[in-house]
C-alpha cells in the first residue's frame, strides 16, 4: 500500500482513533518489557507518515514510541531503551543525519537504525549507510514493505542481543556491555558502584551474597563489620531498582549472612 500526499487526509482520519496516547510530544504503547519484546522509536515530524508507519507496525510485539523532532528523540534516548530507531532525515532542529551520528557516538551500534525519508539520491543513501544506518526506505513507502523490513531488522537485532552479554531477570534487563540496567525499558540511574553491586546480584539470583564479597566487589577491600556503608548502598539500590514482587524481584537481607536477590513470580 502506497502513501501519497493525496492520501494523507484519509489516513489521518482512519488512524487517529487507533493511535497511542501522546504526552508532551511523545506517544507510546506501553507493554511489559522482556528480552523478547523490542522497543521501537519513530522520529517523524509529518503526522500522516507517522500515523501510517505506526499503523504498519501495530502487529509487532512491543511498544512503539513516537516523537516529532530530533531534540525530543535525544531526550527520550537518554532515559529509555530503543532496539530500533526509525528516523526521518528532514527533521526540525537536529536533522536525521545529526541524530544518527548522536546515536552511534552515545549508544554504540546496539540500536538498529532505519532511515525513512524522501531523500533518495544515491549520494544521500551512501552517506547515511556509511554513517551507521542499517537500512533505508524511501517515501512514499509501501506499508507491507515497511513492516517486512522492520521485522527483518528486529530479528537480526534480537539474535545479536541473545548472543551478547544481556540478561533478563523479571522485568529487568541487565546490559553489561553498556553498563545499564533497565526496568520496563527505562534506564535506571545508578552510580558505578551501585551498578557493580546490582549487576552481581542480578547474575546471582537466589544466592546469598556476603557483605565481605560485596565490599570487595565494589571497593576492592573488606569494610569494617560495624560500618553501615554496605547497608546504605543496598538500601539505595533497593529503592532505585524498585525491587518488589510486582516487578519480579525481591531483595532480602539475610541476617548475619548478607543479601539475596530472589525472583518473585
Amino acid at each position: 500500500m502506497l502513501l501519497t500526499a493525496m492520501g494523507r487526509r484519509r489516513y489521518t482520519h482512519m488512524f487517529r482513533s487507533e493511535l497511542t496516547v501522546s504526552i508532551a510530544g511523545v506517544s507510546c504503547t506501553p507493554q511489559k518489557y522482556s528480552i523478547n519484546i523490542m522497543h521501537i522509536l519513530l522520529v517523524e515530524d509529518d503526522p500522516a507518515h507517522a500515523e501510517a508507519a505506526m499503523r504498519a507496525m501495530r502487529s509487532l510485539e512491543g511498544p512503539i514510541h513516537h516523537v516529532n523532532d530530533g531534540q525530543k528523540a535525544v531526550a527520550f534516548l537518554k532515559t529509555h531503551l530503543a532496539d530500533l530507531i526509525i528516523i526521518d532525515w528532514q527533521l526540525p532542529g537536529i536533522d536525521g543525519f545529526e541524530l544518527l551520528q548522536w546515536v552511534r557516538v552515545n549508544l554504540g551500534d546496539r540500536p538498529v537504525v532505519l532511515f525513512l525519508t524522501s531523500r533518495v539520491l544515491e549520494v544521500d543513501i551512501v552517506r547515511a549507510l556509511r554513517a551507521g544506518a542499517d537500512d533505508y526506505i524511501a517515501k512514499p513507502f509501501r506499508l507491507d514493505e515497511l513492516t517486512a523490513r522492520v521485522e527483518a531488522l528486529l530479528r537480526r537485532h534480537q539474535r545479536s542481543i541473545k548472543s551478547a552479554d544481556v540478561l533478563c531477570v523479571g522485568n529487568y534487563i541487565l546490559d553489561s556491555g553498556h553498563r545499564c540496567i533497565s526496568l520496563h525499558g527505562k534506564r535506571i540511574e545508578l552510580t558505578g558502584r551501585e551498578f557493580d553491586v546490582a549487576a552481581f546480584l542480578l547474575r546471582n539470583t537466589g544466592r546469598v551474597i556476603s557483605r565481605d564479597l560485596l565490599a570487595k566487589l565494589a571497593w576492592g577491600r573488606e569494610i569494617d563489620s560495624t560500618s553501615r556503608t554496605i547497608d546504605t548502598h543496598i538500601y539505595r539500590i533497593r529503592q532505585k531498582l524498585f525491587a518488589d514482587p510486582v516487578n519480579g524481584l525481591r531483595l532480602r537481607t539475610i541476617y548475619t549472612h548478607g543479601y539475596r536477590l530472589d525472583e518473585d513470580d
